[in-house]
Formats: structure tokens, sequence, C-alpha cells
């Protein structure tokens, strides 16, 4: 079953600290804590003793689950293949796997403070700028998001020659017009999430007013976002002799949670006008 799950969007890769353990498994996500201190002293003197600064936690799991049912002449003769239904269920699956994680970050970072967490009606330079600058004291930084929040930022590369006009350095209105968005801003690395439409629908699989500004330079497992797959989707069917019809039930274990040590190692900001 698990080779019919293909992922449609890769944010969650990108943002989060993914653990993937065997089923009855737990995994332990570490994060560093304040706890080690520096003395100075006298030559010879004994400093005091601190502990070690780091902190192990578990993530609990819940199941995600489907159900898809056919009745087993449509499966006989062809009308139905299974592959097909089961891969439109995985995929389901998937989307509400998806939410459930997006709640748990948007719980989590409304309540976090600049330079984490802000919001502004459009992309506001005022308010982005200094997040991305406060990013860059620890090396290299990445804005992640949906075209629709990236492509604003070409705008804020401009300079006001006069009161109604604005210009820009050639090469980035050509990079703007060949992709819709520019590679770099004010340090930054910028990179365009896999976005798709969800089927039979004109939402998007990931959030479009969400700016992930992600510092490259710590490594993933300082992430707040912490997700668990916990083995593969576990599937079981059946075929009922009454009413003829065949059905599989699958289930995929899955945790997230938000847990910061020092700091939570990533910022979000939130375009109010998507």
């Amino acid at each position: 079953m698990e080779e019919l799950r293909q992922d449609t969007s890769d944010y969650l890769e990108r943002i989060a600290d993914f653990k993937t353990v065997g089923v009855n498994e737990k995994a332990e996500f570490k994060i560093r804590q304040p706890g080690i201190r520096a003395y100075i002293q006298a030559k010879a003197a004994t400093p005091a003793r601190s502990k070690v600064a780091s902190k192990s936690f578990q993530v609990d799991t819940i199941s995600v689950s489907a159900r898809p049912m056919v009745n087993y002449v449509e499966l006989q003769s062809g009308q139905t293949v299974m592959s097909d239904l089961i891969a439109d269920a995985t995929y389901q699956m998937e989307m509400a796997e998806l939410g459930y994680v997006q709640q748990v970050l948007d719980a989590a970072a409304t309540t976090w403070e600049s330079p984490y967490y802000a919001t502004g009606a459009g992309v506001v330079k005022a308010t982005l700028d200094p997040m991305i600058t406060f990013w860059l004291r620890t090396g290299g930084v990445s804005l992640i998001g949906d075209i629709a929040i990236i492509e604003k930022l070409t705008a804020l590369t401009g300079f006001t020659a006069d009161a109604t006009h604005k210009q820009y350095a050639d090469s980035l209105l050509v990079e703007h017009n060949a992709n819709g968005y520019i590679g770099r801003y004010n340090g930054a690395d910028v990179v365009r999430l896999s976005n798709p439409y969800q089927y039979y629908s004109d939402t998007p699989v990931a959030p479009i007013d969400k700016l992930f500004i992600v510092p490259t330079a710590a490594d993933p497992s300082m992430r707040p976002l912490k997700i668990i797959r916990e083995g593969g989707i576990q599937s079981m069917e059946q075929t009922n002799i009454d009413d003829l019809t065949y059905e599989v039930r699958l289930d995929q274990f899955f945790g997230a949670a938000i847990v910061i040590g020092e700091r939570p190692y990533m910022s979000v900001y939130e375009d109010s006008s998507l």
C-alpha cells in the first residue's frame, strides 16, 4: 500500500523535524535548552557545575484512516480499478494529515512574538526585513512559501525614484518574468513550494498565506514542528458475502507537536490579505 502514497507537497519536510519509525516504536526528539554556564574567576579556582543542556521528548501518535468500498461485481468486471480507489483513499488521508499538522503549527505560531511571528496586509517590508535579519545572524536563511506570497517579494526590492514610479534592476525584472518570483531577497534564498490544487477542489494543498522563514544553518532537529510517522500504511480487507461488497481499511499512525528549546528555530509571516 505504501507505494501508492505519493506526497503531493514537500512543505512539511522543508519546515519540520520529520521522523519515521516502525509500528509501536517511539521517536525521541532532542532539543537544546539553557543549562551550561561559563564563569570568569581567579586562576586555579573551581567553577560551579552546570547540567547538560538538552532534553528528550516523545510525540504521541494518532491515526488517520480511510475505508473505501466497491461492489465485488464491478471489481471483477473491471468497471472499478481497486488500485485507483486505494490511491484516492491514501490521498485523502494525506490531506487530512496535512490539515491536522497545519492546525498544530498555527495554534502555536500565532502565540509567538516578533521576530518569530508577524502578520500584515500583504508582505510588509518594515515587518519582514527584521525577521530575516534576525536569522541571518545564525547563517543562511530560506523563505519558503506558495507562489501567491513569494511573488510579492519582488516589489520590495525596488526603490522610489519619484512620487509615482519605482525602479528595479534589469536582472530582477528578467528573473521575475521568467519564474514569477525572484530567487533571493534581502540575503535570503526564496523557495517556491510544490503546491498543487487538491483533488475536486480549487484549494491548494499547502497554505498560500504563510511565509516560512527557516534558518538553514540550524540542524533540522532544532525546528519546533516535530512530525512522526509510525510505520507505513496498514491495510486489511474483506468481502461481504451478503451484499457482495469488497472493502479495504487503511490506517496511518502519525503525530505532530510543537517543541521549543531556547527559541523556535523558525519564523512565520502571515499575509492577511490572501
